[in-house]
């Protein structure tokens, strides 16, 4: 009989705790301190496992972008083209959500323009677009150089230097394309010396969106203008005698020469 009102207690009690709420272990508690009850503690943040489909998702569409940025800028999209997107989707190898969002990011770059009804067009500036987006580069350069520290010159000299000979060497062998990547590449030596990666990034924009007129206007120039190459080398001499506000008119000039002759092109 005591064995059996042992059990009927057990009983009793694990019903009555059946009734009452569950407390989650890591739900914290007051606890008491020398000072008396404290406050309770915030929950700690439980840390969240990595979410892979996110992640992947996030990398095509970052993949897509870049694609279809490098297409522009090279000129296999040409101003003014329709882009489908489910012809653009098949070709990478990716659904259309990747590329359609690639493509928003692009519109707010002014790669592309949507219209209301969904088409995708690469973007044609106007005259007046064009000779905006120069002027603003003009700027930005020249706030690029007047940020560079004189310590920083020589070496800045150095790359630009290198990059010249890379342009020469382009131009001689009726390379547009060459050339202008090593254009590029002594551009952004300028951007880059400046430490402002904001500016830097503005000005990258606003260069690939006139990549595909430069690379036509330089095959029209025997591969490279040669009147660019003047205009470089007045910047690097202006570099050379360390004066560096003397090469931001330099490159103030190159630009809006550049514009002038792009104008030409366009």
């Amino acid at each position: 009989m005591k064995r059996s009102a042992g059990i009927s207690r057990d009983v009793t009690r694990a019903q009555k705790g059946a009734m009452e709420p569950v407390r989650l272990a890591s739900t914290p508690t007051s606890r008491r301190s020398r000072g008396g009850w404290g406050r309770s503690a915030s929950p700690a943040a439980e840390p969240i496992a990595p979410l892979p489909s996110i992640r992947k998702h996030r990398t095509l569409e970052g993949l897509a972008y870049q694609d279809i940025r490098h297409a522009i800028a090279e000129g296999r999209f040409s101003p003014g083209q329709r882009l489908v997107v489910s012809t653009l989707a098949k070709a990478s190898g990716v659904s259309r959500i990747p590329v359609m969002q690639a493509l928003r990011r692009l519109e707010t770059e002014g790669f592309v323009r949507i219209t209301p009804h969904k088409d995708v067009v690469v973007t044609s500036p106007s005259p007046v677009e064009f000779r905006e987006r120069f002027l603003l580069m003009a700027a930005l350069e020249v706030l690029c150089l007047r940020e560079v520290q004189p310590t920083h010159a020589p070496l800045l000299l150095v790359r630009l230097r290198a990059q010249q000979a890379e342009l020469v060497r382009a131009r001689r062998a009726n390379d547009a394309s060459r050339a202008t990547a090593a254009d590029g590449a002594f551009h952004r030596c300028l951007w880059e010396a400046s430490g402002l990666p904001q500016t830097t990034q503005l000005l990258q924009n606003l260069w690939d969106r006139g990549e595909y007129y430069r690379i036509i206007m330089h095959a029209r120039r025997g591969g490279f203008a040669r009147e660019s190459l003047v205009e470089h080398e007045e910047i690097l001499k202006a570099l050379e005698a360390g004066n560096l506000m003397r090469a931001a008119k330099a490159v103030e000039r190159h630009r809006l020469r550049s514009m002038r002759r792009l104008e030409e092109t366009a």
